[in-house]
């Protein structure tokens, strides 16, 4: 379970890398520390796509395997496809 948390901090950290705002990292991250995982989740998928901020190959990649650790549906990240930088 260790892993899998340390998973979500590394997908925010690269989030805010990516440059989403400081308000929706601070928001994702009062989630993940009291274990609220889906939301804290939502939250960065989601912001990222309302803002419309380019992503990586990679960072999708870390996206989806977040997802599939949480039963998530593909409907609930496969929107960022769009904003993933050609090579």
């Amino acid at each position: 379970m260790r892993k899998q948390q340390e998973k979500y901090w590394t997908l925010l950290s690269a989030a805010t890398a990516l440059g989403l705002p400081p308000r929706d990292c601070a928001n994702a991250k009062d989630m993940f520390d009291y274990a609220e995982w889906e939301v804290g989740f939502d939250i960065i998928v989601v912001q990222l796509y309302e803002f419309d901020i380019k992503i990586t190959e990679h960072f999708f990649q870390q996206v989806e395997a977040l997802a599939t650790g949480m039963n998530l549906p593909p409907k609930s990240y496969n929107f960022l496809k769009k904003l993933i930088q050609p090579s």
